[in-house]
C-alpha cells in the first residue's frame, strides 16, 4: 500500500496534485513526514487493533482538520475506520468529492465481514466514483457487483524509484545461493502458499529462495529442514531485492486466497524480466501474468501443480527467455506508474470539476 500511495504521490505532484496521507504508526507521539515531491505524511500513534484495524483518537482528529484543505479525498479499502469518520462528517457538514481505490474484499475475518458489510455498502455508495484494480477483481468481487459502475485504474511502479544493481549485494547473495533459482518475495502471510510452495521445491529438488519476513517464518523453516535446495533470505532491503532478482531465473508466487488482490512483487518481477508463476484466484495476479505469455498460471494450494510448473520452466529455457522478455513488455505496457498516475490524476479533475 505505501509504495502504491507514494507512486500515486510523486507521479501526480509534476501536475500540480498536493497529497497529505494520513496513516497509523506504532510509534508513540505524532509526526508528520515530508516527501521530497511535496507531499505530507501524517502519522497517528495507533491505540490498538481491533479485526486487524488500527485505532486511536489522533487519527480522527487530523481526518477533521485536514478536511478543511482537501479539495478532494482518495480512500483505500478496505479499512472501516474511514468509513465511519466519511459517513459520519456527511451528517455534519459538506465534504469533498471522494475516490476509493478498491484493493481487496474482507476475506479472512468472515463474521467480521458480515457485520461490516452494511456499513461498508452504505460508503461505497456513498462516494464518488469507486475503482477497482484488475479486471479479475472486477467480476469477482460480490461487493463490486453491487455497485454502480465502478472503474478499474491497475496498480503501476516506477523503475527509477528502485536502486541501482550493486555488485557488492549481487556477490554476497551468488555466494550464498548462485544463481537461476526460483524466487519468492514478499511477506510470508497465511494466504501466500508458501507451503505447497516448499513442498514443491522438496519434490522437485530445484533451488529456492524465499525472502521476507512474517509470521510463518519459523513454520516454513522447520518444513524445509533438511532440504539443503531451499532458501530463507529473511527480510531484504531494496538493493538487496534488485540483487536478488537480477540472480533468479523465474519469480513463484503461490498465493491461495482472494486476500493477495494483485501483488506488488509480480511487477517488480515483471521489471527485472522474470517469467512468473501464480495461482488463478480470481483477482489482479492472473491480470498481471497472462497465462502461457508472461509465465505459467496453476490451480491454488496444489504443491504438485506448483512443481510441474516449476520443471517446466527449469527444463525449457528458450521458453522461459521468451516469457521473460512478454513479462517486461507487459509491465511497460500496462503497469508503469506513469500510467497509473494518469490516470488517477483524470479521474481526480474530473471528480473535482464535478464531472463525475
Amino acid at each position: 500500500m505505501g509504495v502504491f500511495i507514494e507512486n500515486i504521490a510523486r507521479g501526480t505532484s509534476p501536475a500540480g496534485a498536493m497529497h497529505r496521507v494520513l496513516v497509523f504508526t506504532r510509534e508513540s507521539e505524532f509526526r508528520v513526514e515530508r516527501w521530497d515531491c511535496g507531499a505530507e505524511i501524517y502519522f497517528c500513534p495507533m491505540w490498538f487493533h481491533f479485526a486487524s484495524m488500527p485505532i486511536g483518537p489522533a487519527y480522527v482528529k487530523q481526518f477533521k482538520q485536514l478536511l478543511d484543505w482537501a479539495d478532494l479525498l482518495h480512500f483505500h479499502y478496505p479499512f472501516p475506520i474511514q468509513d465511519l469518520l466519511y459517513l459520519a462528517g456527511r451528517c455534519l457538514r459538506k465534504m469533498p468529492p471522494a475516490l476509493v481505490t478498491y484493493h481487496s474484499d474482507v476475506v479472512r475475518q468472515k463474521l467480521f465481514g458480515k457485520l461490516y458489510s452494511p456499513l461498508a455498502l452504505r460508503f461505497l455508495r456513498a462516494v464518488n466514483k469507486v475503482v477497482a484494480t484488475s479486471p479479475g477483481y472486477l467480476e469477482s468481487s460480490a461487493t463490486l457487483r453491487q455497485l454502480n459502475e465502478p472503474g478499474m485504474v491497475p496498480l503501476g511502479i516506477s523503475e527509477s524509484l528502485y536502486p541501482s544493481l550493486s555488485t557488492v549485494r549481487l556477490a554476497h547473495f551468488r555466494d550464498r545461493f548462485g544463481e537461476g533459482f526460483f524466487l519468492f518475495l514478499g511477506a510470508l502471510r497465511y494466504y501466500k502458499g508458501l507451503h505447497w510452495l516448499v513442498e514443491a521445491a522438496i519434490k522437485t529438488g530445484l533451488p529456492v529462495v524465499i525472502a521476507g519476513g512474517g509470521q510463518l517464518a519459523d513454520e516454513l523453516k522447520a518444513q524445509a529442514a533438511g532440504a539443503e535446495n531451499i532458501h530463507f533470505a529473511g527480510e531484504v532491503s531494496e538493493e538487496d531485492k534488485i540483487a536478488l532478482l537480477s540472480l533468479a531465473s523465474a519469480f513463484v508466487f503461490p498465493s491461495h486466497l482472494r486476500s493477495e488482490a494483485f501483488g506488488i512483487s509480480l511487477l517488480e518481477a515483471q521489471m527485472m524480466r522474470l517469467p512468473l508463476i501464480t495461482c488463478e484466484i480470481g483477482t489482479g495476479t492472473s491480470y498481471v501474468n497472462k497465462a502461457d505469455e508472461t509465465g505459467l498460471v496453476i490451480p491454488p494450494a496444489s504443491a504438485d501443480a506448483l512443481a510441474s510448473a516449476m520443471l517446466e520452466l527449469h527444463e525449457n529455457p528458450a521458453r522461459r527467455e521468451q516469457m521473460a522478455e512478454a513479462s517486461y513488455a507487459r509491465f511497460q505496457t500496462l503497469f508503469t506508474a506513469e500510467r497509473m498516475s494518469e490516470s488517477y490524476l483524470g479521474i481526480y479533475r474530473s471528480l473535482v470539476s464535478g464531472t463525475v
